[in-house]
């Protein structure tokens, strides 16, 4: 787990250079790794060759050749193989003049002795192969067998220098082209995060200036990339609030011109009565007034009361039946409309009963607005069906999930609906409308 102030540390980088650092990291690793394996593989058959050329000159010693004496054979000249050998013939041994540069007489009785140790019933030949560590150094070597049970056999060493002379060359090589591989691979990742990176920023100043140029300015990156597709989904947003800002403009003057006319016709009424123009039989109007001022009031604190909405306090489990008869019982007198209901008193919902009666009632003084003779609510299948005789919905409305700022087609602002929406969708149900034929629309809560 990387700990807190590594982390730390970490973001006081750019991304740019977090980018080159982690992915820089990765390719260096992976080289290391490649790098080790591929050497430690050609030091593998640089070690075989080096083995089979022992075997080689032994053989050749054994029938009385020495490699790089024989003027006649080609195959002998200009050998590049430093090696001694010690041969030995039913009793009779004999060695190169350097022999004991490499090892002792003791050492190689030692090391003979092993051997016969190891592989005594060794066939004719056959051959053993291994690297000894002596006085002076280690050395590669091959044991030739003629004959079996070490009757005739010889022994070739040589130094590391064949086996070196073959790797490090082309170590240096694979180490040098990983480099330049690594090198030309962070100039790419350079170049490419820069360029990812220019484009991000481009994408935040346009976010930092929407708020300044009145999200007016268009920007749109038009890569196929996961950045394109941000900037579409900006693009929609800034389109989405733009919108909502005109909207929500218009929703304030025509709010502020819908509280200053009754406001008007209560300030107006009360100083005719206090003036003896009128009598106080125009109380009336100056109630109606206010409780139409009243309802503006309460349907805005209902709508800003759902922004503090959570889920700390548990659901209640709410017989519906009861509690849209309730809220029928508040419209007997209220209208002149046929109200039909049809419930089921099995169906139970989750949430709050006061937010659940709101809900009820605010669709219920949409449909009395816009019915002609008949409302009717029905409760049946987990479902709650509330239908009026009314005009259809515009579709237009409809799609807009009847938001806020959103007027209607009779010039309302569907602030009511807006409260519905948003209380359905926090206990767990969705609100759909569908216009019936010939005339009528249905409103439809579900799960």
């Amino acid at each position: 787990m990387i700990k807190p102030k590594i982390k730390e540390r970490v973001r006081k980088f750019s991304f740019s250079a977090q980018l080159v650092l982690l992915i820089s990291g990765i390719l260096l690793f992976v080289s290391i790794v490649f790098t080790a394996v591929t050497i430690a593989s050609f030091q593998s058959l640089a070690k075989s060759e080096c083995f089979d050329r022992l075997s080689t000159v032994a053989k050749m010693i054994s029938q009385g050749d020495k490699p790089g004496q024989d003027i006649y054979n080609p195959t002998f000249n200009n050998f590049d193989m430093d090696y001694e050998y010690y041969k030995y013939r039913t009793g009779i041994a004999s060695q190169s003049d350097g022999l004991n540069n490499y090892i002792t007489s003791d050492e190689l009785n030692n090391l003979i002795n092993t051997m016969q140790e190891k592989y005594g019933n060794i066939p004719a030949n056959d051959g053993v192969r291994g690297k000894i560590t002596t006085s002076t150094g280690s050395y590669y070597y091959y044991a030739n067998f003629e004959v079996s049970n070490f009757q005739n056999y010889t022994i070739v060493f040589t130094t590391n220098a064949y086996v070196d002379g073959l790797v490090r060359p082309m170590s240096f090589k694979i180490i040098v082209v990983f480099l330049v591989v690594l090198l030309i691979a962070m100039l790419a990742i350079s170049w490419w995060s820069n360029s990812v990176i220019k484009r991000i920023k481009l994408l935040q100043y346009h976010i930092e200036q929407m708020p300044k140029n009145k999200y007016e300015k268009e920007y749109l990156d038009k890569s196929l990339d996961e950045i394109g597709q941000l900037s579409v989904s900006v693009e929609k947003m800034r389109t989405e609030i733009s919108h909502n800002e005109a909207t929500k403009q218009e929703m304030l003057q025509n709010l502020s011109h819908d509280f200053k006319t009754p406001i008007a016709v209560i300030k107006s009424y009360a100083e005719a009565i206090q003036d003896g123009v009128e009598t106080t039989e125009s109380l009336n109007i100056i109630i109606e007034q206010a409780d139409l001022l009243k309802n503006k009031v309460i349907k805005l604190l209902q709508y800003n009361s759902l922004e503090y909405l959570d889920h700390s306090k548990p659901f209640e489990h709410i017989n519906m039946a009861e509690l849209i008869q309730e809220v029928l019982v508040s419209y007997k007198y209220q209208t002149n409309l046929k109200i039909v209901d049809d419930l089921d008193d099995s169906i139970f919902f989750d949430g709050y009963r006061e937010n659940w009666t709101t809900v009820i009632s605010n669709i219920l003084d949409n449909a009395k607005r816009y019915a002609k003779s008949m409302i009717k609510i029905s409760l049946k299948n987990d479902k709650i069906y509330i239908y009026n005789d009314g005009e259809h919905i515009d579709e237009v409305f409809i799609k807009n999930s009847f938001k806020a700022y959103e007027k209607g087609s009779k010039g309302q602002f569907g602030l009511g609906m807006s409260i519905v929406v948003k209380t359905c969708n926090f206990f767990g149900y969705s609100l759909s409308v569908q216009n019936e034929e010939p005339t009528g629309v249905t409103f439809v809560i579900s799960k």
